[in-house]
């Protein structure tokens, strides 16, 4: 569920049998996100106001309807006359952004991300992760390198999803050296482990890659990557 709706569900009051509110919303899409959607939409044309247009935007959400969803929330965060608290405003672009990927349109999410660091400066650590998946969505690695290079020397996803950048951009020796970072400060984390795996087998090191794969399958058995995995080994057998 997105930030933006959580952010008017700390404040709702409890749920009735109609949506009324944030928390009347989130049971309702709990039980059904179609049912839900229909009287986000009832609630929306009876004066709900953003509420109402967050609900539906989270149905739509639920229901994987994410270029609907992230319509609603572009148009909201766009909409001037609406008056929103500017933690609110920023957090819906933000969501609207990370829905146009989810949709396949990572130019929507870099035009997004483009107009909310001129307004929202300075760029968050989920807002650089963002636009540096949506950079590689579009098939700029280098770019989405040089956007994580921003990124919290800390931040073990960050590091990861760089060496999938470097690895894409043609540098395995360097992707190899940020995902043992990552792993560094998250061993056991999906990405880390597959990463660093695929910089190994790119630089010749099949054992390492085998031993590593096996790892991420073994700590994670159901993660789509231990499905890449399960499949790199398969192909290298």
């Amino acid at each position: 569920m997105h930030r933006a709706f959580l952010a008017l569900l700390v404040l709702a009051a409890p749920a009735t049998a109609e949506i009324r509110d944030a928390a009347g919303c989130k049971a309702a899409i709990a039980a059904s996100p179609e049912t839900a959607r229909e009287e986000a939409s009832i609630w929306k044309r009876l004066g709900g106001g953003t509420e109402a247009e967050l609900c539906e935007a989270a149905a739509l959400e639920a229901m994987q309807a994410y270029g609907s969803a992230a319509l609603i929330l572009t148009n909201l965060a766009e909409n001037k006359r609406r008056l929103l608290a500017p933690a609110l405003r920023v957090a819906i672009y933000e969501d609207a952004a990370r829905l146009w990927l989810n949709d396949a349109r990572p130019d929507l999410t870099l035009a997004i991300l483009d107009n909310l660091d001129r307004v929202a400066p300075p760029r968050t650590e989920a807002r650089l992760i963002l636009r540096a998946r949506a950079q590689a969505a579009e098939g700029d690695h280098a770019g989405a390198a040089a956007t994580l290079a921003a990124a919290e020397p800390g931040d073990a996803e960050a590091k990861a999803l760089r060496a999938a950048a470097l690895r894409l951009g043609g540098d395995p020796q360097a992707a190899r050296a940020e995902a043992e970072a990552a792993l560094a400060l998250a061993p056991d984390l999906p990405a880390g482990l597959f990463e660093a795996g695929a910089a190994a087998a790119e630089t010749g090191d099949a054992a390492a890659a085998e031993a590593l794969w096996l790892r991420l399958i073994a700590a994670h058995p159901d993660h789509p990557l231990a499905t890449d995995a399960r499949r790199n080994l398969a192909a290298d057998g």
